[in-house]
């Protein structure tokens, strides 16, 4: 009938071999990505080996590619290869469409699942129809896994990755997962209508309950696709929440063969919930306006015995929408759980003793959080009072940071509020370093703003005359922020993204904010103009071996500097390359 496919009549002793085969096939699914994760370890072992062949007293210098002989030579050689490989890997298809690593990977992935879904059914329509159900449902658990947030994920810990690293991985599962239930579904149908059975078993409850399910898969795929995530975040996160944990009853009850499966899943949400309860915390912090700027600043002070103190630079929590008192009514809850946002801590707690959050005030949480600032000082003018904070967390990829003490040169670039994630590495690594090391990297922090004013979070009012006396005498330096402004000093600052006016300050206090601003500020070199991405990347890698380049920004900023990069690698150059984004 179809690709050699029949309807085929079975006894029932082929009937349960059929079901042994379903439920077998299941298994070998589920239980494949068994292998991923062991290339993840075959990789960290090679990396290791490879970085313990190549140890000895490396000279600070580029000629350093050309003194590699003997065995080194193939180690390095092989290093270089790996890195050009990965960049190439990371290199997306599509502007906003994937990497090819997620093209590669999920297409290895979907021709395997494709594979098990066809094999050994013989002509037996019925068998291939089930078969591509009982692989769809047996990816479930793992699909949850990949969306757990808490570091204390499995995954997390066996491939060294975070959320928002393992992030793509599920939005590419969940794709296959869709495609494979919807397959499922249309080829049952096809067998409804062909046999003549679809006006009595479209009234069965387990058809109902599959309709159910694959209605709800098209829309919770519907919700999450990118455009719909940048018109509104809030729709397609709560959408996201709220389907997937109602998804799991009509897949239970539509037949008891995938159940297995499915209590999984549900111990999947049981530790997850469990994790992050673990990771939630009121604090007593204030918020306020950033004078002359679109920026919210919450400040947090931390006691001496708080957990808080050991976070590393870099990391972030999710701020949950702050009510102005206690989290006591239902609806407080609920806002605790669901309505929050990503927020990088731009301090380093153990040096500042408080959590520092900076956000730009776009819309959706960031504008409520505006405005209960603007409430707040009008309701108690001067110092802002002190209100519960929920925070849950810490998270990030920056606990999986290298050792900065072991690179040459260090290029640190961010955008705008990007500063956030870039600003306490860049702390941390002036504070831990020797200065009177001969070999200690050398640094240098590219900040792109529109706004001379968007800087002050970071640079609070120091000793002018003091500054002014070292610039007589001609002191710079070397280390100091690249601070780069992009426009003039106007209200046009007021405007978000949206169109929408927020109003956060007089233009007379954005004018004078940006005078204020203009005064010698230790630590900061200010500059005018957009910084030269490709010339500065040239000057850092031509001075060093080992280069790190750490990023936070705009995406058009991120790629040109990617773009930049990438030659120095293909050249054989040894940088490492970390760029933190939240595009989820």
């Amino acid at each position: 009938m179809v690709f050699g496919y029949e309807f085929v009549t079975l006894d029932k002793g082929q009937k349960h071999a059929r079901r042994e085969l379903l439920d077998f096939y299941g298994l070998v699914a589920q239980w494949s990505v068994l292998f991923v994760f062991a290339v993840f370890q075959l990789c960290f072992f090679l990396a290791w080996l490879t970085k313990h062949g190549l140890e000895y007293e490396r000279p600070r210098s580029p000629s350093f590619n050309k003194r590699l002989d003997g065995k080194r030579t193939w180690l390095r050689k092989s290093r270089q290869g790996w890195a050009r490989m990965m960049w190439w890997l990371q290199k997306p298809v599509i502007p906003d469409w994937g990497t090819r690593t997620e093209w590669i990977g999920g297409g290895v992935w979907t021709f395997w699942l494709l594979y098990l879904c066809v094999v050994r059914t013989g002509n037996d329509y019925l068998h291939l129809t089930k078969r591509f159900g009982a692989i769809g449902a047996s990816q479930l658990p793992l699909h949850y896994l990949l969306a757990m947030r808490a570091p204390y994920s499995p995954i997390q810990w066996l491939t060294r990755l975070s959320h928002e690293q393992l992030k793509a991985s599920h939005q590419v599962l969940g794709r296959i997962i869709f495609a494979l239930f919807g397959l499922h579904a249309a080829f049952y149908l096809n067998f409804f209508v062909r046999s003549g059975f679809l006006a009595k078993r479209i009234k069965d409850k387990d058809v109902i309950f599959g309709i159910i399910s694959i209605t709800l898969f098209s829309a919770i795929s519907t919700t999450a696709l990118g455009q719909l995530r940048r018109w509104n975040y809030r729709v397609f996160y709560v959408s996201h929440v709220v389907i997937a944990n109602i998804l799991v009853v009509p897949l239970f009850l539509h037949v008891h063969h995938i159940r297995p499966y499915i209590w999984e899943v549900v111990l999947v949400n049981a530790l997850h919930l469990v994790f992050r309860t673990k990771s939630l915390k009121i604090y007593s912090g204030t918020i306020k306006l950033l004078p002359g700027t679109n920026l919210v600043e919450v400040r947090i002070p931390l006691a001496s015995m708080s957990s808080a103190l050991t976070w590393q630079p870099g990391q972030h929590v999710y701020l949950s929408q702050p009510t102005g008192s206690k989290y006591s009514t239902a609806y407080d809850q609920f806002v605790l759980r669901n309505q929050t946002n990503p927020f990088t801590v731009a301090s380093i707690p153990v040096k500042d003793k408080e959590l520092l959050l900076v956000a730009r005030t776009m819309k959706g949480n960031t504008k409520q959080l505006a405005e209960l600032a603007r409430s707040l000082s009008t309701d108690a003018p001067g110092e802002a009072p002190s209100i519960p904070i929920a925070l849950e967390g810490p998270y990030g990829a920056s606990t999986h940071l290298p050792d900065f003490s072991a690179f040459d040169q260090i290029l640190l670039v961010a955008g705008g509020i990007g500063a956030t994630f870039t600003m306490p590495i860049y702390r941390s690594i002036l504070e831990f370093q020797d200065p009177d090391h001969a070999g200690h990297p050398q640094i240098r922090f590219i900040w792109a703003v529109q706004k001379l004013a968007d800087t002050q979070w970071a640079f609070p009012s120091s000793d002018s005359a003091h500054d002014e006396e070292s610039e007589e005498e001609g002191a710079k330096d070397p280390s100091a922020v690249e601070v780069f402004v992009t426009r003039g000093s106007g209200p046009s600052l007021q405007v978000a993204e949206n169109g929408d006016e927020i109003e956060l300050a007089e233009d007379d206090q954005l004018l004078s904010m940006e005078e204020e601003m203009k005064k010698p500020r230790k630590g900061m070199e200010l500059k005018v103009g957009r910084p030269k991405i490709s010339a500065i990347v040239d000057e850092v890698c031509s001075k060093g071996a080992r280069v790190a380049v750490i990023t936070c920004g705009p995406r058009r900023m991120t790629r040109k500097l990617s773009d930049s990069v990438r030659q120095w690698v293909n050249q054989g150059h040894e940088v490492y390359w970390h760029e933190e984004t939240f595009g989820w």
